[in-house]
């Protein structure tokens, strides 16, 4: 029999669903019971829009990776100031995007894309591609006579993603004696100096 045809609304709303279940209770412990009895639907109606968990995660996923990405690409391709304010801009503003949605819980499926090194493996080309636009502004950058020439390149964009690690997931706490998750405005006021520390150190060398 062939498979019914598939209803982007229903999706849309199995993803929302299930988006809220697996940041409330982690995504192993939440079933495709589980997200049926929370819509009030039949088990069979996710299979019409998704043959497995796995796939809605998958898919939750995706559609967010695509998001920082298209406001990347936009925010390098309509560049008119400093590249590096630029590139400060896309780092901060990646980086409380992926905090609102995982807040709650690292677990949740934005978080994992950041601490599973398995999903990291899967996602590559999100990695690989914000690897592409960062080392596209620091060769704006340097065009613009902001930083040197012999620093434009992806080893150095590999550089700034590894020093401002820390303001993504997990959020390791290891600069202070204190266990309390970090809020919101302290995170977004440290992502700010964290940046504008390392723009600033790109400046400075030669």
């Amino acid at each position: 029999m062939a498979r019914t045809k598939s209803n982007p609304n229903r999706a849309d709303l199995i993803m929302e669903a299930a988006m809220e279940l697996f940041s409330r209770y982690g995504y192993e412990r939440t079933s495709i019971e589980d997200i049926s009895k929370h819509l009030g639907i039949g088990k069979g109606s996710i299979y019409l829009e998704f043959r497995t968990k796995e796939e809605i995660l998958m898919q939750i996923i995706e559609r967010f990776a695509m998001c920082i990405q298209s406001m990347m690409d936009e925010k390098v391709e309509n560049c008119e100031g400093s590249p590096l304010e630029t590139l400060k801009t896309i780092i901060v503003t990646g980086a409380m995007a992926v905090y609102d949605r995982v807040s709650r819980d690292i677990h949740t499926p934005e978080g994992l894309l950041h601490t599973s090194m398995t999903l990291k493996a899967r996602f590559r080309p999100f990695y690989v591609r914000k690897r592409e636009r960062i080392t596209k502004l620091l060769r704006m950058a340097a065009k613009a006579g902001e930083i040197s020439e012999s620093i434009a390149n992806e080893d150095t964009a590999i550089n700034v993603l590894m020093a401002v690690s820390s303001i993504y997931p997990p959020y390791y706490n290891n600069y202070t004696e204190s266990e309390q998750r970090i809020t919101r405005e302290e995170l977004e006021r440290r992502a700010e100096q964290i940046t504008t520390i390392v723009m600033e150190g790109l400046k400075t060398q030669k």
